[in-house]
């Protein structure tokens, strides 16, 4: 008996890097830690069949692409940091529909014993 494909999405979790991203002038020369996570949903039918990894979405092409857009420019806002990752996917990735992205700005300045302050948003084609 053949099961029906009702979903499928590939994450990356924990993307660390350290970006001077940040409002205040202490951020963005001393740095921030952050952590990235990436939820894609796309078309994943070929590979499920073809175990091939060019029917898929290259997870470690989509951390490359994470690192790169960190290191390109420094943002003044998580928001735009994270908006500009999602376009980066759904530009480089065509198997992709839809991406979600997480950033995390860990232990930010300023505010005492705060874990993260985090953005996610969601965009599809």
């Amino acid at each position: 008996m053949k099961h029906r494909l009702t979903s499928a999405r590939i994450e990356v979790c924990g993307i660390e890097v350290i970006g001077f991203h940040g409002y205040y002038d202490a951020e963005r020369t001393e740095g921030n830690h952050f952590s990235i996570d990436l939820r894609a949903e796309g078309d994943f039918h070929p590979s499920l069949t073809s175990d091939r990894l060019e029917d898929s979405i290259d997870y470690s092409k989509m951390v490359q692409v994470v690192r790169d857009i960190n290191r390109a420019r420094n943002y003044l806002l998580i928001e735009s940091f994270a908006d500009r990752i999602a376009d980066a996917m759904l530009e480089g990735f065509p198997r992709m529909q839809k991406i979600a992205v997480r950033v995390e700005k860990l232990h930010p300045m300023g505010l005492g014993r705060v874990r993260c302050a985090a953005i996610e948003l969601k965009k599809e084609r």
